[in-house]
């Protein structure tokens, strides 16, 4: 029997994973903003990956209403973390097996729990790269991989590699958490204050040294807390830099939101950051400006 998947937010990230997710899975999208929710009740998009073109079949959602009392194997949140509490609200009801959330950001999963009593909670993250580009369309520049700690995670990591992600589960999530928010930190505002892709980094030695020394200024902050990293965020950021991610036209979320209107993300990513360096006493001058400049280019 396939699973039944539940995936709420249809931006670039829940797109991507239901693209990805469907040939493995009836997978089920809902959307609570009136713009995306019109075009994704045509009940399919199209994902470009690479010179592939496809058109993805998926069952739109209006309300989560219709599926109180259905059981569901996966319920993923693929929103931001400042609108997931509101997602957790009209989620409330819902018997999933196992939920997912992999936003970016620090916030403790426990408060969850009440929301989902029987279910599996797990946290995690993701370093794939995609971003809309049209309300119907999604392109999947790099596929990364997903991390998956808590509970459950060893069985949802089973479902990604299934569908052809690489995935990996741990018993703690927060050394992925924290490896991609140093990362996304650093990296998301990069476009907006530089008004460049991420070839600025090859192009511009003072931006260069200004991003790697904010990457060393969030690793001692995971240092000071005792969270060891799940995979050295620098070494992502070196592959933007010179590797096989360095000619990807990806500029991030934060500069897609600037784009479109919408509310960002940076205090969630960057001054999280910069929060917990302040709580735990550790200095951070690349960060602050990288965050300085970010606020006066409109973040």
């Amino acid at each position: 029997m396939r699973r039944k998947i539940v995936i709420i937010g249809a931006g670039s990230l829940g797109k991507c994973l239901a693209a990805l997710l469907a040939d493995q899975a009836d997978v089920m999208v809902y959307e609570r903003n009136p713009k995306t929710l019109q075009a994704l009740m045509k009940g399919s998009f199209i994902l470009k990956e690479n010179k592939s073109v496809r058109r993805i079949q998926i069952r739109p959602l209006d309300s989560l209403v219709q599926l109180q009392g259905i059981k569901i194997d996966v319920l993923i949140f693929a929103t931001k973390v400042m609108d997931l509490r509101a997602a957790l609200v009209e989620a409330a009801g819902l018997e999933p097996r196992c939920v997912f959330f992999p936003q970016n950001g620090v916030f403790d999963i426990r408060w969850t729990r009440r929301f989902f009593k029987k279910a599996y909670i797990c946290r995690g993250t993701t370093t794939m790269a995609c971003q809309e580009t049209g309300l119907d369309q999604v392109t999947l520049f790099y596929r990364g991989d997903v991390y998956a700690g808590g509970d459950g995670a060893r069985v949802l990591a089973r479902l990604f590699r299934e569908a052809g992600i690489k995935a990996k589960a741990f018993h703690d999530p927060q050394g992925a958490v924290w490896a991609k928010l140093i990362f996304s930190a650093v990296m998301n505002p990069l476009p907006v204050w530089t008004g460049e892709g991420y070839h600025i980094l090859r192009d511009d030695h003072k931006v260069w040294e200004l991003v790697r020394q904010a990457i060393g200024e969030g690793r001692a902050v995971a240092r000071s807390l005792g969270v060891r990293l799940a995979f050295d965020p620098l070494e992502l950021v070196l592959r933007v830099r010179n590797g096989d991610l360095a000619g990807i036209p990806h500029r991030g979320s934060i500069f897609q939101d600037i784009i479109a209107g919408r509310a960002t993300e940076l205090d969630f990513i960057t001054g999280a950051l910069i929060r917990q360096a302040r709580k735990k006493g550790v200095k951070t001058p690349a960060l602050n400006m990288i965050m300085q400049k970010a606020r006066s280019a409109g973040a």
